[in-house]
């Protein structure tokens, strides 16, 4: 039994030397154009991009950038679409950015470890944002947005029964920096208000309508404000 431990102790003390040789390679390989090359492949790999343009800003010191670290990094696009959400205009910086290298160089997402603040703005726009709405599994037929006097208004159909026609009108809030949901100040059914059961029902699958996680860097989001056609994000 000695014999055995000891064996297991030596092969565990040589796996533990050979992971740290081959992390020490890994970040030995850490080069700010190869961030930049690995963000811009990443993101084209999982979603549809035009106009990308990416800037990785190092810190004086090398020894940062081999641990991830950089002073800014900005990620813009005139359009950028990832599951279902799509950005026009699409600008974000971090300042002071810490990227997960493993997840950056293996076949991970582009994980933020932590960063001092980003600044941020899109544009998301009618067309688009109905789009997204139609990947949604609600119980509502035809289930649409229109922009009213800087307000949503929202129609369509419930699946069960007939002409049992939906409206809701509604303002858009940020919930916890990172998703926007729509918080309706009425909704009806035919013209009479909707009980609050089923349209907390309704919410809970419409909600949250477009979850920023998904962007790189994860950008803060502060303010929306709705224009004649689109969305103005803002963080």
């Amino acid at each position: 039994m000695p014999v055995v431990k000891a064996r297991l102790q030596s092969t565990l003390i040589l796996l533990i030397i050979l992971a740290t040789v081959v992390v020490t390679v890994a970040y030995s390989a850490v080069s700010v154009e190869g961030v930049r090359n690995r963000i811009s492949s990443k993101i084209r790999e999982r979603s549809k991009i035009e106009n990308l343009v990416i800037k990785v800003v190092p810190f004086q010191s090398d020894y940062w950038t081999q641990r991830g670290r950089f002073k800014s990094i900005v990620v813009s696009a005139d359009r950028i679409e990832r599951k279902g959400i799509a950005i026009c205009n699409a600008y974000t910086k971090g300042f002071d950015v810490t990227l997960d290298i493993q997840e950056l160089y293996g076949g991970g997402e582009i994980e933020t470890k932590s960063r001092k603040r980003t600044v941020f703005t899109g544009r998301i726009y009618k067309d688009d944002l109905n789009k997204l709405l139609a990947l949604k599994d609600t119980p509502i037929q035809n289930l649409a947005i229109e922009f009213e006097d800087s307000k949503l208004v929202c129609t369509g159909t419930y699946r069960f029964g007939f002409g049992h026609r939906l409206r809701m009108v509604g303002k858009l809030n940020v919930e916890d920096h990172r998703k926007v949901n729509l918080v309706p100040t009425a909704a009806s059914v035919n013209g009479i208000p909707l009980p609050a059961g089923p349209l907390r029902s309704l919410l809970n699958k419409l909600n949250p309508l477009i979850d920023f996680q998904t962007i790189p860097l994860k950008p803060r989001i502060d303010t929306i404000e709705i224009k004649d056609d689109y969305i103005l994000v803002k963080g």
